[in-house]
């Protein structure tokens, strides 16, 4: 996304109007789920400083979310919570720790399923059966490139019904997002879910990290992404999960 900026800005807007909204639905939706989880087990913190809003600036931090768009992995501002107001501290911060990527995971499946059904009725039908789900679906694969990155008129001959290619491109864009976004939190560390996650379950260590440790775990997560290689993975465990899940509709096709 980056070199796209440079070399072709027109295709960059046109890619930015789909994955934008997707980032910020997302990021939202991740952070309002740790609020509400929090709230439904005793701590309204989150709901007192307005943190269960769909507004995303009370959820955004700038260098994560910037990340989002471009490199397709982020985070935006923790949830405050207070582990003295659960019954089960330890229990309860796993599940609120879980439950952002736990929505970020449903998405992905759910707007999967999506492509999956747009698709289905985007192509004329001997198209369709005559070509291979994969070929269309996967994100680094196939013709479905070409259709989010803005050469959706290249195969307009075999549409049948053209008018769906934005709803394909927002669908696959928010399903993407979402799973790097769950990926990414689950990475085990500080501050990030799966450190919690890894803590409630093997360490038993105090709650939250100290502030000092969450600061020198972010610092870590800004080299790996600069060097490429927290990239490199994430999209290695991506394309996993993805097509792990196409698989399901490739043979029930």
């Amino acid at each position: 996304m980056f070199d796209l900026i440079q070399s072709d800005p027109a295709r960059f807007f046109d890619i930015s109007l789909y994955r934008v909204p997707a980032v910020l639905l997302a990021l939202v939706l991740h952070e309002c789920a740790h609020g509400y989880a929090a709230y439904l087990l005793g701590d309204p913190t989150a709901k007192q400083m307005g943190r269960l809003s769909l507004n995303p600036l009370a959820h955004l931090d700038l260098v994560g979310t910037v990340l989002l768009v471009f490199a397709g992995f982020g985070w935006a501002k923790p949830v405050p919570v207070d582990p003295r107001n659960f019954k089960h501290p330890r229990r309860d911060d796993l599940i609120v720790s879980v439950a952002g990527v736990t929505v970020n995971l449903v998405l992905f499946i759910t707007f999967t399923i999506a492509c999956v059904v747009v698709d289905r009725f985007l192509w004329l039908p001997s198209v369709y059966r005559s070509s291979d789900i994969f070929e269309r679906l996967l994100f680094n694969d196939g013709t479905l490139p070409y259709i989010l990155y803005g050469y959706a008129s290249e195969f307009e001959r075999w549409f049948s019904h053209p008018a769906l290619v934005p709803v394909l491109r927002f669908c696959a864009q928010f399903a993407m997002i979402n799973l790097y976004l769950a990926l990414f939190n689950l990475i085990p560390v500080p501050p990030l879910d799966g450190s919690h996650v890894l803590n409630d379950l093997v360490l038993k260590r105090d709650l939250f990290a100290s502030p000092l440790a969450s600061r020198i775990g972010m610092g870590v997560m800004l080299l790996l992404s600069f060097s490429g290689l927290l990239g490199t993975g994430l999209s290695w465990a991506a394309g996993g999960v993805q097509r792990g899940l196409l698989t399901l509709f490739a043979f029930g096709g």
